[in-house]
């Protein structure tokens, strides 16, 4: 794996890791709307970072 994927693959999982923050702040808010647009941006990212790993 080169160091770029690495690079890249840590700046996505601290991403997921702040997405995963503001689902939750979303879901205690009752926000659908925000809850459902970090649900897809988790969702994306981890596609992603599949891409990458194959």
């Amino acid at each position: 794996m080169k160091e770029e994927d690495i690079s890249l693959l840590n700046q996505m999982v601290e991403t997921l890791k702040e997405a995963e923050t503001k689902l939750e702040e979303f879901y205690n808010k009752k926000d659908h709307e925000k809850f459902n647009q970090s649900k897809k941006l988790i969702l994306q990212i981890q596609e992603k970072i599949s891409e990458v790993l194959k």
